[in-house]
């Protein structure tokens, strides 16, 4: 598969979270990594009003990210039976859909891919949603993996 303009695909960037759509989410981007051997980056976002605690709890809080963000690769490896594409754990600290399109121009990513959770019209005009905002101001390709019907 290439990437934009024809080139190799060489760089996967997933937002990950504790929803069964960003495990979706995680488990499409490891397979695509897989199949076309690109890099897998799983990001985790501390949102900022978590960033603003105490220094010690949020370093732990931090590594607690982490080690989520970890369990989850590992488990996704074990769902699928391989070891799967080359990847990598990253905290990012800010507002998610702004720390993710960052991540993904200064990291040069070839996609980004994240999940929506199905929600009405009013709640997303109220609230908004990470994929929505990342469809408007993402500098890469954006894959939105969508909520599994219940």
């Amino acid at each position: 598969m290439s990437g934009p303009g024809g080139s190799e695909m060489r760089r996967i960037l997933v937002a990950v979270d504790s929803t069964d759509v960003a495990r979706e989410a995680a488990r499409m981007a490891l397979d695509l990594g897989g199949r076309v051997n690109a890099r897998v980056t799983l990001v985790h976002v501390l949102p900022p009003s978590i960033a603003e605690g105490e220094t010690a709890d949020f370093a732990a809080f931090e590594r607690a990210c982490e080690d989520y963000a970890s369990g989850l690769l590992a488990e996704m490896r074990q769902l699928t039976g391989r070891s799967g594409p080359q990847t990598e754990v990253t905290v990012l600290h800010g507002e998610p859909a702004e720390a993710i399109s960052k991540a993904a121009e200064a990291e040069d990513v070839d996609l980004v891919i994240v999940g929506t959770r199905a929600r009405g019209a009013l709640a997303r005009t109220l609230m908004g949603s990470v994929a929505d905002t990342l469809l408007r101001q993402c500098p890469k390709p954006l894959m939105v993996v969508p909520e599994a019907p219940k």
